[in-house]
């Protein structure tokens, strides 16, 4: 059986193995037609995260902190605080991070894409009419993510970034444009894992899954979807600020708490932007590419 899931680093330039947590586990459960018992009846519930984040807003938590960040080789010095600070893992796993450690490479006036978490991230262009997504002759049912058929033809051909964090990745997600949020929607589903482990089987997945809808209006790449999406173990989305307030690329937008969890961002059809070639690349042989928050994603073309 194969470990781990190819990526592909755009730091390095390298490719690398991604460990899955439990990855036998999960094979079984989303690979072996056994696993759908266990899966449906228990794992991709709602009460079942439930408990797992009464565990981890808990104060008998914060023991697990120091070998979880020394297990996932993560950075401490990032953090805006101290390891031995944190009360749980929840304040952990949501912390932010010290000013400076996500630079916003350009102005804020630039016409850019940044990648809105640290993650795996995928570029589907042509969405909802290519059926190429993690894999072929799996079709990407628009409408159903965005719960709306209108909302669907407005950005039906459009390109989606998708960008997919695992547990051990930082868990706050970024604007990746400037704009006005016009718009919130909470979608409740399930919470089946992100991982392509699963995807590969059912991308429904993306669209049966607990989400959060956010348009955001901006002058430059016109109406923007920006779809935070739950996962087994996530606790719970959670959002900054408000509809009408204006955002700038680069601000905080939320947090997700424990688990892993997917940000998909959707361009509209006439929004021509030139994405990171390499993303590109390995996005049209189904690999994902490692970025890290506010590094640079695309351009647009004027």
């Amino acid at each position: 059986m194969k470990k781990g899931i190819k990526i592909y680093n755009l730091d390095s330039g390298k490719f690398e193995v991604e460990k899955v947590p439990a990855e036998s586990f999960m094979r079984f459960l989303y690979e072996n037609p056994l696993g759908k018992i266990p899966l449906w009846s228990v794992f991709c519930r709602a009460w079942f995260s439930g408990l797992c984040g009464i565990w981890a807003d808990s104060k008998a938590s914060a023991k697990a902190v120091g070998k979880f960040i020394t297990d996932n080789g993560i950075d401490a010095s990032e953090f805006e605080k101290s390891p031995d600070s944190f009360r749980t893992f929840n304040d952990f796993f949501t912390r932010a991070l010290r000013r400076g450690a996500r630079p916003v490479p350009f102005p804020e006036n630039f016409k850019a894409v940044s990648f809105p978490a640290d993650g795996r991230h995928l570029l589907v262009e042509n969405i909802g009419e290519s059926d190429f997504f993690y894999i072929k002759g799996q079709r990407f049912n628009l409408a159903s993510f965005l719960g709306d058929e209108k909302l669907a033809r407005r950005f039906f051909g459009g390109t989606m970034l998708v960008s997919r964090l695992s547990p051990a990745d930082y868990h706050r997600f970024h604007y990746p444009i400037n704009g006005r949020l016009c718009a919130r929607k909470i979608i409740n589903g399930l919470l089946y894992s992100v991982s392509p482990i699963a995807l590969v089987r059912n991308i429904s997945i993306l669209w049966e899954n607990r989400r959060v809808l956010n348009l955001v209006d901006s002058p430059d790449f016109g109406v923007c979807a920006f779809v935070e999406i739950g996962a087994t173990n996530v606790g719970g989305i959670v959002n900054f600020g408000g509809l009408d307030e204006n955002v700038a690329r680069g601000d905080v937008a939320g947090f997700f708490r424990f688990g892993g969890s997917c940000v998909a961002t959707i361009f509209p059809q006439n929004c021509k932007i030139e994405f990171n070639p390499q993303l590109r690349k390995m996005s049209s042989c189904g690999v994902e590419t490692y970025a890290c928050v506010n590094s640079l994603a695309g351009i647009l073309q004027v």
